[in-house]
């Protein structure tokens, strides 16, 4: 038989297969299972014997993993259709295949001759289930909320942070979360917007600090930037007295829509003046005008043009 193990969730695929590995294992050894990991790197003779060959023990089954993404080019695609088309029966070939491309004809043929296995997260209540089953009576529900919202919802990086914490903690809370771990970027940007925006601007630079020495400062003024220029739109369209939803619409927020409900103590045209001046960071390191392009001179330019906010 053909799987295929797919979703949108690398976490849970990869938490099946290795509950598929564990309870093979244990009926017919790790001697007959076979993870081929970098397949478009590896000779096709290899691949084909792999999947065609079978155990050495002809009664017992033979385990095969393949780890597939939409990358592989066609000729690879063809070549692993051909020969899974030809397996022995006794083998058991499992495709990993992470968010795959449904509209390629390589997964309407993968389909035909497979059993699909969806593993999705669809939102914070599917991931909360998760954790509270993996860490029940570990951890309290504002701890929960904290994490999912530091990390952004990737269970895949939720579930080793809070494994490390319980290392040395019995109980998880909400300040566990807040003193050990690190925000995503994307988090702590929205942190540092409400920040500056609400004219903290001695807070915002504290926390630029701290980001800084997890993330490049170029990743981080990009992200700063598309984050302001979203608040600036919203700002302005409010003045223009559009509703909330049509704002929604207009910015195509989804589910940041949330960022239209909030109130700050800057102005639209105060804004607008940090937005431009933050731009022309950018303009100037190209146009050769600041001291050099190290990353302690934007990070001052940066802070420069908050405090005159």
């Amino acid at each position: 038989m053909n799987y295929v193990f797919t979703g949108n969730s690398e976490f849970l695929i990869t938490e099946a297969l290795n509950k598929w590995k564990k309870q093979f294992i244990e009926k017919y050894s790790d001697f007959n299972l076979i993870h081929l990991k970098e397949i478009k790197s590896l000779d096709k003779n290899i691949l084909k014997d792999a999947i065609l060959s079978e155990s050495l023990f002809s009664s017992e089954k033979k385990l095969i993993i393949l780890d597939i993404n939409n990358d592989i080019g066609d000729e690879l695609e063809d070549f692993l259709i051909k020969n899974l088309e030809k397996k022995p029966q006794e083998n058991i070939i499992i495709l990993n295949y992470f968010l795959p491309d449904k509209r390629k004809k390589f997964w309407k043929n993968i389909k035909n001759i497979s059993e699909i296995k969806e593993f999705n997260l669809e939102n914070e209540e599917d991931t909360k289930k998760i954790i509270n089953s993996k860490f029940s009576g570990k951890i309290d529900l504002e701890a929960i909320n904290t994490i999912i919202k530091y990390k952004s919802n990737k269970i895949n990086k939720i579930i080793p942070e809070l494994e490390k914490l319980t290392i040395t903690k019995d109980f998880i809370t909400k300040i566990d979360i807040e003193e050990n771990i690190v925000p995503e970027l994307e988090e702590s940007i929205f942190q540092i917007i409400d920040l500056v925006l609400n004219k903290q601007i001695p807070e915002a630079v504290d926390k630029i600090n701290i980001i800084l020495n997890e993330t490049n400062i170029f990743a981080f003024y990009n992200n700063l930037l598309s984050n302001l220029r979203t608040s600036l739109f919203i700002l302005e369209l409010k003045q223009e007295k559009k509703t909330q939803s049509e704002i929604s619409k207009i910015l195509d927020l989804g589910n940041r829509s949330f960022l239209i409900g909030k109130n700050y103590k800057i102005n639209f045209h105060e804004l607008k003046n940090l937005y431009i001046n933050l731009v022309n960071i950018d303009k100037n390191m190209k146009m050769g005008k600041l001291v050099s392009s190290e990353e302690d001179d934007i990070k001052f330019e940066i802070e420069k043009y908050l405090i005159k906010i």
